[in-house]
Parts: C-alpha cells; structure tokens; sequence
C-alpha cells in the first residue's frame, strides 16, 4: 500500500473505446482516515481466505484510488463419457474506484461495486447509495447535448406501447406519437457532448451507469468526470473546469 506517489492518480486510461463508471455520493471528507482504516488486514483482499477487501491501495493529495476484489464461483459443463458433468470454478471479480471528498467514482464488475460501497459505508458511518438521476435531470440533460441521438422512453402501464427507443438525429423527441405527451419517464439518453476533454458521446440511464465513448487509449481525468456529474444533475450549466488535472473539486 502507498502512502504518497509522484505519479497522478486522477487520471483514467482508457484500455477499450469505452468507459462505464457508477458515481456514489458520499459524506467522506477525511480521506486519510479511510485510506488508513481500509489498509488493515480486516479490510484488505485476501485471496488464500477467499476474503473481499481492498488491494493496490494510493493515497494523494486529498484523493484515494485501488481496488476491491473478491472470489465467486460459476459452473461450467463438460462432457465426460458422454454425459454432462458440471464443474465448479473459481475466479476473481474486481472493480477499481477513485475517492475524493465527498464523491466515490468507481468502474469494473458490478458484484465487487456494491460490496464496495457498503464497506465505505461501514468505514464512514455513512450509507452510500449510486447517484440516480430524476425525470427533471434526464430532460434537461438531453437539452444540453450537441446531438441527441438515443433516448429510451416508457409510458404509462396503461398505453399500448409501453417502452419505446428513439434512435437517430433527434431534434425533439416529445413530437413522435409513441409516447404520452405529459406523462412519461425517461430511461436512458445518449448523445454528443462538448466535454473539457473534447466532444465524446455520453450515455446515461437515470439508475446511475454512464459510459463514455472515446478512442482507444483515451485518457480521462476527475475533473471531465466531475463536470459530466454537473451536468446532469445541476440546473446550471457547469462551466469548463480551469483547474490543472491535480486539483480536486468534490460536488
């Protein structure tokens, strides 16, 4: 585990041409306490215990990265003289996070990211819960895009049609005759963005998940994360981040 590094550990390289993240609110402010708490042996991974815990832990200015894992189990079937016989394996299943002040970015396997949040929550005191983004939010957001290009829609139980995804150049989605007019929810909406860090397709569900659609090798950092963050939830435009990638701005 370590302590300080001389490395940046806000930002996120990107190994694929996308990025799927969770965001958690949180009431966290005094991080060296948790970066502290999270290393003892009670907290860590332990692979030969088959224990979940926290791994390649940092510590930064402020600011706490690594990783959560544990081991699960799945059958696999084989065929042994002619009949099915099914095996039971074993492997590893982690997810990596980044916590600042009052905000938990965490991406990978969806097991190992709500173990995760509830160890923080046993660390803290606090519980900790993904954001989930309201009606209002999701409306506004899709206003915001540079280009509307998904948005998934559900109706009344009532209607004939009770889900529906628009898909193309969608200038407004609300003039297509599928959906009820003032009484709708909105899933999910996809689009075009300006982001700090260039233009990049968004896609966001109002449960939480966001995935970002870059290059391969796309390297992001907490402050585009932080300014997406904003620009769903907030009624104002956020403004572009002017801070250098060190600087940390908690929501």
């Amino acid at each position: 585990m370590k302590e300080e590094t001389s490395v940046s550990i806000d930002e996120i390289k990107v190994p694929g041409s996308s990025f799927c993240f969770v965001a958690y609110p949180t009431k966290i402010e005094n991080m060296a306490l948790i970066f502290s708490n999270s290393g003892r042996t009670e907290e860590v991974f332990d692979l030969a215990r088959e224990k979940p815990g926290f791994h390649n832990l940092e510590y930064h200015k402020d600011a706490m990265r690594g990783h959560f894992s544990y081991v699960t189990s799945f059958e696999v079937e084989n065929l042994s003289d002619g009949m099915v016989v099914k095996t039971l394996n074993k492997r590893i299943d982690s997810c990596e996070f980044i916590l600042i002040p009052n905000i938990l970015f965490a991406w990978g396997k969806p097991g190992p990211m709500k173990i995760l949040a509830r160890s923080l929550t046993n660390l803290s005191g606090y519980g900790i819960t993904p954001f989930e983004f309201e009606f209002t939010q999701m409306s506004q957001f899709q206003d915001r895009l540079t280009m509307l290009k998904a948005i998934s829609l559900t109706n009344p139980k009532d209607r004939e049609i009770r889900r529906a995804r628009l898909a193309g150049r969608i200038e407004d989605y609300a003039s297509y005759s599928v959906i009820d007019r003032q009484n709708h929810g909105i899933d999910s909406v996809s689009g075009l963005i300006d982001s700090p860090l260039g233009p990049m397709t968004v896609s966001v569900r109002a449960k939480g998940k966001i995935t970002l659609k870059v290059r391969r090798g796309f390297y992001l950092n907490l402050e585009c994360l932080n300014w997406i963050i904003k620009l769903i939830r907030d009624y104002k435009v956020p403004a572009m981040p002017t801070m250098p990638s060190s600087a940390f701005s908690a929501l």
